[in-house]
C-alpha cells in the first residue's frame, strides 16, 4: 500500500514538473483554424507526437460556435431553424419549448506520426438536436472532423528550437444520410 502511494505521488510530481516546463499560447486565426505555440524548456530535442493531446479542442470548438462566420456556427443556426424556427444565443443555448443543438464528445478517428518533428490526429464529433419534453430525444444529423497537427520548429541547422506549433482545423462538416 505504501509503495502504491509513493508511485502515485511520484507520477503526480512528474506530471507537474513536465507541465511546468512548457507554456502554451492559443490564438484563433480564422473561422476554421487556430494555432497553439508551445514553448518548451528543452531545446535538445522533442517528440511532436507528445503535443497531439487535444488539450485545446474544447476551446477551439467554443470559439467556432461563437464566430458567426464559422461553418460550425452556421450549422448550429441551420439546425435550430429547422427544429425550432428560432435561434439561440451563445449564453443561452437551450431554446425554451423546443430544445438545443448538441455536440457529442470527441472520438479520435486518426493518428499519424512523421518522425520526431511532426504528428497529427483527427477527431470526430457528432452534431444533432436534443428535443424538449419528457423524453429529450437526441437526433444526430451531422458529423464534423477537426484535425490537430504538431510541428517542431527547427533552426537553420535543423536542430529543434524549443518551439512546437500546433494547428487545429475544422476540416469537414458532413450531413449524415438517414
Amino acid at each position: 500500500m505504501k509503495s502504491l502511494f509513493l508511485c502515485s505521488l511520484l507520477l503526480t510530481l512528474s506530471s507537474n514538473l513536465l507541465a511546468s516546463e512548457e507554456s502554451r499560447s492559443y490564438k484563433k486565426i480564422s473561422s476554421t483554424e487556430a494555432v497553439v505555440t508551445i514553448k518548451t524548456e528543452e531545446t535538445d530535442g522533442t517528440q511532436a507526437a507528445t503535443y497531439v493531446d487535444a488539450k485545446e479542442t474544447e476551446q477551439f470548438i467554443n470559439d467556432l460556435l461563437k464566430d458567426p462566420s464559422s461553418p460550425l456556427a452556421k450549422l448550429v443556426k441551420e439546425i435550430e431553424l429547422q427544429n425550432c424556427e428560432a435561434t439561440s444565443t451563445p449564453d443561452q443555448t437551450w431554446i425554451d419549448g423546443c430544445g438545443e443543438v448538441t455536440l457529442t464528445a470527441q472520438v479520435r478517428t486518426g493518428f499519424g506520426r512523421g518522425g520526431w518533428a511532426s504528428a497529427g490526429a483527427a477527431y470526430t464529433f457528432f452534431v444533432g438536436f436534443t428535443s424538449d419534453g419528457t423524453g429529450r430525444f437526441f437526433d444526430v444529423s451531422h458529423m464534423i472532423t477537426i484535425s490537430e497537427s504538431a510541428d517542431a520548429q527547427t533552426n537553420d541547422q535543423y536542430d529543434y528550437s524549443g518551439v512546437v506549433l500546433k494547428t487545429l482545423s475544422l476540416i469537414e462538416v458532413k450531413k449524415l444520410e438517414k
